[in-house]
């Protein structure tokens, strides 16, 4: 009896515990962001645009963020050519208003490389802020498929 006992307070205690987890870990950039800390946050978008016959890509990016002035965002793109590969990157500054908003980032490709095509790519953004007493940074990677 003892032992049933014993066992019943013990998964008890692990529900709850589990459940205590749950509920603070994931309103830690809410509590960030009402709370005076920075708070960053970059999504690559699905799809991207195809510019000047594979000269350019323009990646459409949603920054959220809380930093003070503005903040810095880097896309990079890259995609398998033929034989080759093409690649590039773009960057664009961004005033933070505290709520989401799509930027569209332009990526040039290389010169020194292959045009860009219609089908998948690798694209990789990073944002980069500040509010007075913090820096930091987000970075998110998606496979995304380049469009006319």
């Amino acid at each position: 009896m003892r032992a049933v006992r014993t066992r019943a307070v013990a998964s008890t205690a692990a529900v709850l515990l589990g459940l205590l987890l749950a509920l603070f870990s994931t309103s830690g950039p809410a509590v960030a962001f009402f709370s005076g800390g920075l708070f960053l946050e970059v999504e690559i978008e699905d799809s991207a645009t195809l510019v000047a016959r594979g000269a350019a890509v323009d990646v459409p990016v949603e920054v959220t963020c809380n930093a003070t002035g503005t903040v810095f965002l880097r896309v990079t793109v890259t995609q398998r050519s033929g034989g080759g590969v093409a690649s590039g990157t773009g960057f664009a500054e961004v005033a933070c208003s505290g709520a989401g908003q799509t930027v569209i980032v332009r990526v040039s490709a290389s010169p020194s490389g292959r045009a860009f095509k219609q089908g998948t790519a690798v694209v990789t953004a990073e944002i980069f802020g500040c509010r007075p007493t913090i820096c930091g940074q987000e970075t998110d990677t998606e496979t995304v498929t380049l469009r006319r």
